[in-house]
């Protein structure tokens, strides 16, 4: 059981990849555009496995088929009480500000429950956890260690497996629970911690080599792909 900290409840959860989508001709290009993208990093990660670097990706800003889930509570209530700001022709500049109690539509904060029965290490792919249903990958493990976003947000990504045509277009049946929580409380259970902050969440560039290196490719991206997000204060 993994959490995921939410802003606000959805009907479904659809990884970014699959978002807007409903037919199976619209997911199948949305996978080529993925593959697509992922191949335009091939030489800055040689040195990860590429059954890790569509993941590694989704954590830097790309939209694939995997969802970011955390094994960190607070980490995730982190996220439940900010809201992520973007601008740029694909999104590519993004802040989190802190969401205000007093302001805010719904006052709550939200950390879903996602259920994994991958739990066989694949021997083969380090970091890689394979079940009947899902696929979970701890990027701590599969990538290198000159990222450092991973570690920071103690972070894993999951996905469903489809049939012998395609995986689902959304995740919703992991579900297994969600804690409704008092934004005022959450907020003040957080604190002032600066290990809990967006400096530290999202280590600049300076500190992650590897999110210098992708940054440096120079990939432009698309609203419909994704980019490597400039996280700024």
């Amino acid at each position: 059981m993994y959490f995921r900290g939410a802003p606000m409840l959805y009907e479904t959860l659809s990884p970014t990849a699959f978002r807007g989508i409903s037919t199976h001709k619209g997911a199948s290009n949305a996978i080529n555009r993925i593959n697509s993208a992922v191949a335009s990093f091939s030489r800055p990660l040689k040195s990860t496995g590429a059954y890790a670097r569509e993941a590694l990706l989704q954590h830097y800003g790309l939209k694939t088929t995997w969802i970011d889930l955390i094994d960190n509570i607070w980490v995730a209530l982190w996220f439940a009480c900010h809201s992520a700001r973007s601008m740029g022709p694909c999104g590519e500049y993004l802040h989190f500000e802190c969401r205000v109690p007093r302001t805010d539509k719904s006052g709550k904060a939200y950390i879903m429950l996602i259920a994994a029965d991958a739990v066989a290490p694949d021997p083969r792919r380090p970091g890689l956890f394979v079940g009947r249903h899902t696929e979970l990958i701890d990027l701590r493990i599969a990538a290198p260690s000159i990222f450092v976003r991973p570690h920071a947000q103690h972070g894993l990504l999951m996905r469903v497996k489809g049939d012998t045509v395609q995986r689902p277009l959304e995740y919703s049946s992991q579900i297994r629970g969600v804690l409704e929580i008092q934004l005022a409380d959450a907020i003040e259970w957080l604190g002032n911690s600066t290990a809990l902050s967006a400096h530290s969440l999202f280590p600049p560039p300076y500190y992650d080599n590897g999110y210098a290196t992708l940054l440096g490719v120079g990939f432009h991206g698309a609203r419909n792909v994704g980019c490597i997000s400039h996280i700024g204060a």
